[in-house]
């Protein structure tokens, strides 16, 4: 089933600082920088509500008499939804107009948002998660694409450092904010933080954002599988449902891997496929994608495993283990933009290696935490977790897409933020199974998990250090450095 669809503007996404790109929509934002700060409040948002969650796990398991596995579904379904729509939204806003799209996100993201701080049960909990996942979508779908079409390509660069900073930012003070929150009034307050940002922008965004293009009357559309889209959507749902450990885990792992096959074989047959088979034979490519689903299932399951130790183990108020945790984004962001620098200068590939290498070692010493370490030896892990993540993540993407066919960017950067969902949703889900397994020791579930953490970041470096050197040329250094 193949309906029409939008323009190629996706394949410019990440090529943002190329001057010969041009905007993705006719037209400028009659103020650029309002544009741009329109857009870094979704940004921000969806950042912050990615990471101030997982504050709240032990306050949520005990006000919903539920488990560690259960809970860590409040964070899987948002990761889920927006992993299996960030594509099809993305696609769809050619359609109706990505400004309309971005402003229908905000509206989704802010309802959702109130269904989660009211919640009276678990699963309508899970099911708001799942609507604020599509609202972030929309966001995310659109986020650099709405700057790239605000600003003239002279201010291009810099204002997607600005939305690439709110995004960083965002992610930092999460948990600190989410801290803050939990400890002044309740886990409830830590998502209708969302209520009065949302509303705000969708107060401002009618006479910030651009115009959406008016299609001209018989002006050909290009097309979408939304076929390809919903088979792909259940299969990553399947899957990762099944890596949950569910009862019935090896039905859902059958019924995704079926899916998953005649996703494969219909790309091969559709005019339009949504992943092009080109793409996924480059061996830098795939394997640059999944080193990033590796990466991110490390860095996540610690920001879910994190809270249970500082509050179940050494007993901190949520507010105190909000600022700890936060070091790692913190980290992240301090090192990230650098490391694209060092990178054009090293080469990629020693560089990702030197990434990975500083998560593992961070990994192994938050292994070597016991019940009473001092809180000033717990914190240099936590930085050097962080810093790994940001000096891996920029040449890792930049290798991705520098070797990607220029026809193919926009599809290669679909895998990398599909690459990135996926990764978090691992990595919680792991993280959960493996603290589980000792529901009466809570420092042992933690050791469990983040032992199960290094080998996945160790497994990391093995893959990285098998890929092939890039062809000579390869290279893109004017990609941005995380995929939006």
């Amino acid at each position: 089933m193949q309906f029409p669809f939008v323009s190629e503007c996706t394949m410019l996404d990440f090529d943002m600082r190329n001057p010969q790109a041009q905007p993705l929509e006719e037209g400028l934002a009659a103020r650029p920088w309002l544009a741009v700060a329109t857009v870094c409040l979704g940004a921000a948002m969806a950042a912050i509500d990615a990471s101030i969650v997982s504050t709240g796990f032990p306050t949520m398991q005990h006000a919903f008499h539920t488990t560690p596995s259960d809970i860590a579904w409040v964070s899987l379904a948002y990761l889920l939804a927006l992993t299996t729509v960030v594509v099809l939204a993305g696609r769809l806003a050619d359609t109706i107009g990505r400004s309309r799209m971005y402003r229908f996100g905000f509206l989704v993201f802010g309802v959702a948002s109130a269904g989660c701080g009211f919640a009276p049960s678990l699963w309508v909990l899970l099911l708001s998660r799942v609507a604020q996942g599509i609202g972030a979508a929309m966001l995310q779908a659109n986020s650099v694409a709405i700057v790239t079409s605000s600003v003239p390509a002279s201010m291009r660069g810099r204002a997607i450092g600005v939305q690439g900073a709110a995004q960083a930012v965002g992610l930092a003070i999460g948990p600190a904010v989410g801290g803050l929150l939990i400890g002044a009034f309740s886990w409830r307050a830590i998502f209708l933080v969302n209520l009065p940002i949302a509303a705000f922008a969708l107060i401002i965004a009618p006479f910030t954002l651009p115009r959406d293009a008016q299609r001209h009357p018989g002006q050909p559309r290009p097309q979408v599988d939304v076929t390809s889209s919903l088979l792909l959507a259940g299969a990553l749902t399947l899957l990762l449902l099944a890596f949950g450990g569910h009862g019935v885990w090896y039905l859902e792992a059958l019924a995704g891997l079926v899916l998953g096959y005649f996703f494969a074989v219909r790309q091969f047959r559709v005019e339009a496929p949504l992943v092009h088979p080109s793409v996924v034979r480059i061996i830098h490519v795939t394997g640059g994608v999944i080193l990033g689903v590796l990466s991110f299932s490390v860095l996540y399951g610690i920001f879910f495993l994190l809270p249970y130790y500082f509050e179940r183990v050494r007993g901190l108020p949520p507010a105190h283990m909000g600022i700890i945790v936060s070091t790692v984004a913190l980290a992240m962001t301090a090192v990230a933009p650098v490391a694209g620098t060092i990178a054009d200068r090293f080469g990629n590939r020693l560089v990702a290696v030197a990434g990975l290498g500083v998560t593992a070692v961070g990994a192994l010493l938050v292994f070597l935490w016991t019940k009473d370490i001092a809180f000033g030896l717990t914190v240099p892990a936590l930085v050097l977790i962080g810093a790994g993540a940001g000096v891996f993540t920029p040449p890792n993407n930049s290798s991705v897409m520098g070797n990607s066919p220029k026809e193919h960017l926009g599809v290669t950067g679909g895998l990398l933020n599909m690459g990135r969902s996926i990764g978090m949703t691992i990595g919680n889900a792991l993280a959960a199974a493996m603290y589980s397994l000792s529901p009466q020791d809570p420092f042992q579930g933690f050791r469990d998990g983040t032992l199960a953490l290094l080998i996945v970041a160790v497994a990391s470096i093995v893959l990285q250090a098998v890929l092939p050197k890039e062809p000579r040329g390869g290279t893109r250094p004017d990609i941005p450095f995380l995929p939006d």
